[in-house]
């Protein structure tokens, strides 16, 4: 599975207030992703980047989103032996804690080869960056008022923990009882490289649905933390000065897509950071589509049209597996160009059915692309562009957009225009910054001062819940044509809408 690990890294500030370390020290830096999870270590002493594992998360057998997760981690407990997990929060836990005890097993593997003769790697910390769900999952934490409004998470973590707390679900006082581990679990957790008393630390959440992630995110965007309200006159006065007035919009493309703006302006003192989140489901991935697949050997990921003809690029050069989600996003963007579907995503021409009623155009003779794929892909980027239109709408002046995540910094930036995925005013300004997350999390290991900045990100920004304004519908209904890939309105403000 290609997995992106790499990105745009923090500014680190020159004194960076943490305990002396020797050249032996490292950390760890995880992101903890709802399609896939990565395992970075770190000298701690020159700051590099020593080892990376990369793994599809094991919990999509429990659901392909947050949403499914969530219900599977609330409904009855099953019953059952004794030596078995039997409720369901308990199986979501220990799939993932045991999952990274695994990677962290590889990682370190990795990494012992990479020191001098008579330096043995001594894991200092840990970071554990990721949605407030998975994060809930790791900590057993009780995810139940997620599930329905208003929606507030348990806990929102900035907690450092020992690793042997956060295995055994004791690492937050909102928590819930686990089931007994599995004889293999036990086994793994007594075979385990990482010494139980490792300090983790888990950064801020800032709501349900955006995550520590997010937090992590911003730091790496550069986002500056807006003047507190709390300040005395002449503190909130040395920190107008510094403030950088340049809005700042990220957009980390996901399954749960969560996109954050810095407002700036020329008003310091109202400056604020809006937060929202886009439940675009697993089509960014691929894992709702008929011949979809993770970008790996045999998956298309580009497809152009020349001479009445398919040109399809295959990973790895050979023949046509599957599709994954950077090539559905080129070839619906190639069809919609080339007049293959309408605005609505109708497929019009060289329309096929196959034996069991699809309707679909098929790419080679083992790939198709369906007209239920359009529509499932349709869905995922009108909830993310209605997001982006949403805060976009809040600022008045052309900000920095950056897209982050796995899959935006894959995507083809000209296809997702064609298709109205992002607005075609910032064609040219658009920069892809990597696992922004991740890069937060690592600079973490590195910066008391970082970890006071992403804390201080958190407690300045706001959630915004997409479904509750009164135009949300209007708008997601709107956008879920093709083309007119213009922001509706000026940076200002939309004629006629409550956004």
């Amino acid at each position: 599975m290609e997995i992106v690990t790499e990105g745009k890294f923090p500014e680190i500030p020159a004194e960076s207030e943490m305990n002396p370390v020797t050249q032996a020290d490292i950390g760890i830096a995880v992101d903890l992703g709802t399609t896939t999870i990565v395992v970075t270590v770190w000298s701690l002493f020159n700051r590099k980047n020593i080892a990376t594992v990369a793994e599809k998360n094991n919990q999509v057998k429990y659901g392909s989103d947050v949403i499914k997760r969530i219900s599977f981690a609330t409904r009855p407990p099953l019953m059952g032996s004794a030596d078995t997990i039997e409720s369901s929060s308990s199986a979501l836990h220990y799939c993932v804690v045991c999952q990274l005890e695994k990677m962290f097993t590889k990682a370190m593997n990795n990494t012992a080869g990479k020191f001098a003769r008579g330096i043995s790697p001594h894991i200092n910390s840990i970071v554990i960056t990721g949605n407030t769900t998975m994060l809930s999952f790791l900590c057993s934490v009780p995810v139940k008022t997620m599930a329905t409004a208003p929606f507030t998470p348990a806990s929102k973590f900035d907690i450092f923990a020992d690793w042997q707390d956060i295995r055994d679900g004791k690492a937050c006082k909102q928590r819930e009882p686990l089931d007994k581990p599995t004889a293999d679990a036990l086994r793994l957790f007594e075979t385990s490289v990482i010494p139980p008393n490792t300090k983790v630390y888990i950064p801020p959440c800032i709501g349900a649905f955006i995550g520590a992630d997010t937090t992590c995110a911003m730091l790496t965007a550069g986002i500056p933390v807006p003047p507190s309200n709390k300040n005395t006159p002449e503190q909130k006065a040395a920190e107008e000065k510094q403030v950088d007035t340049t809005p700042v919009l990220i957009a980390d493309i996901g399954t749960n897509s969560e996109i954050a703006l810095y407002q700036g302006g020329e008003t310091p003192t109202i400056t604020r950071i809006l937060c929202t989140s886009a439940a675009a489901g697993p089509a960014f991935e691929a894992a709702n589509i008929a011949c979809g697949m993770s970008a790996v050997e045999g998956a298309i990921d580009n497809i152009d049209y020349k001479d009445g003809r398919f040109i399809c690029h295959v990973i790895g050069e050979g023949h046509a597996k599957g599709i994954c989600g950077s090539g559905l996003i080129s070839g619906i963007a190639m069809l919609y160009d080339n007049n293959f579907i309408d605005k609505n995503g109708v497929i019009i021409r060289n329309k096929e059915t196959l034996g069991d009623g699809t309707v679909c155009i098929q790419l080679t003779p083992a790939v198709y692309i369906s007209q239920q794929d359009i529509r499932n892909l349709q869905l995922a980027k009108s909830a993310l562009r209605t997001g982006i239109e949403y805060l976009l709408a809040r600022i008045a002046v052309r900000p920095k957009f950056y897209i982050a995540g796995g899959f935006g910094t894959l995507l083809n930036i000209d296809s997702a225009i064609t298709i109205g995925l992002l607005p075609e005013n910032f064609r040219d300004s658009i920069q892809q910054i990597g696992n922004a997350a991740l890069s937060g999390a690592a600079a973490m290991l590195f910066s008391k001062a970082i970890r006071n900045k992403g804390r201080n990100l958190a407690k300045s920004s706001i959630q915004i819940n997409l479904a509750a304004i009164p135009d949300f519908q209007d708008r997601f209904l709107s956008n879920l044509e093709f083309g007119n890939t213009m922001l509706k309105s000026n940076l200002n403000s939309i004629q006629g809408s409550s956004f």
